[in-house]
């Protein structure tokens, strides 16, 4: 089971942690000590798997792990997240002292490892360390259709990340080629549609492609499909107009007109 440290209705966590821990005690302690990153979202997972659809389900900026854990340790998620989100940035914390094992971690992808017990100074300024980090690449300016075709034109290998708001999308080119594409709970083609037809999306890229082929479709016929699924978006609908307000009733004129007052005074 996930917990969420709370946010003040009024803030606005332009960033989000994601602690991954087994260890309800050791959680719970991170969890309020972590509050103190006002300026960021702090969610948690209790395992791997866990971590695994939080970071689907949602933009996540910065991984704080564990590594031994059931379900998914951390050494399987860090393999997993490398492969599918290369430019999410994670940060390990263990009680492991082999340094084999800790160099594993790095090996596999983890930005830093951080032995237990960490200082909460410490590992909030890691946290606003590894999230301020500039991505391999960003485009500026740039449509992601036309981004698309240039990596094609030029047989580029990219993973790109794509943002917008509180979502995000992935794309995942191998040579040109669109190979996989996920967002959420879509996968490819579905996936691939929905992310291209977002306007104004920010989007990072490194130049690495690790996950296997699930998509095989040419970079102009995908664009074709995207600007047909465009034009069959169907229209907002139109303001549903106020009813009218009741028309005051006026009292009867002429020589029949009844009078205004009572006709009879107690």
């Amino acid at each position: 089971m996930s917990l969420q440290a709370e946010c003040k209705p009024h803030e606005a966590p332009a960033k989000t942690v994601l602690l991954v821990e087994d260890e309800s005690a050791t959680l719970r302690f991170y969890l309020a000590g972590l509050r103190g990153l006002q300026e960021f979202r702090v969610l948690s997972a209790v395992n791997g798997a866990e971590a695994l659809a939080q970071v689907q389900a949602q933009a996540v900026d910065v991984v704080v792990t564990d590594l031994r854990m059931p379900v998914l340790d951390g050494y399987s998620l860090i393999t997993i997240l490398a492969e599918r989100y290369p430019s999410l940035p994670v940060i390990v914390l263990t009680a492991v002292s082999d340094p084999a094992m800790l160099d594993r971690a790095a090996e596999l992808g983890a930005l830093r490892v951080l032995a237990k017990p960490v200082r909460l100074s410490q590992l909030m300024d890691e946290v606003r360390t590894a999230a301020a980090l500039e991505p391999q690449g960003l485009v500026h300016g740039l449509p992601l259709s036309s981004l698309l075709q240039l990596l094609n034109w030029e047989r580029r290998t990219a993973t790109l990340t794509v943002r917008l708001g509180g979502a995000a999308g992935y794309l995942y080119v191998r040579e040109g080629e669109l190979i996989h594409a996920a967002c959420e709970q879509d996968e490819d083609l579905p996936a691939a549609l929905r992310i291209l037809a977002w306007e104004g999306a920010r989007v990072e890229f490194v130049e690495t492609c690790r996950v296997p082929a699930t998509l095989s479709i040419p970079i102009p016929e995908l664009l074709l499909a995207v600007a047909v699924h465009k034009d069959h978006r169907p229209a907002p609908a139109p303001p549903v107009p106020a009813p009218p307000s009741p028309v005051p009733e006026l009292p009867p004129e002429g020589p029949d007109a009844r009078p205004a007052t009572p006709e009879h005074w107690y």
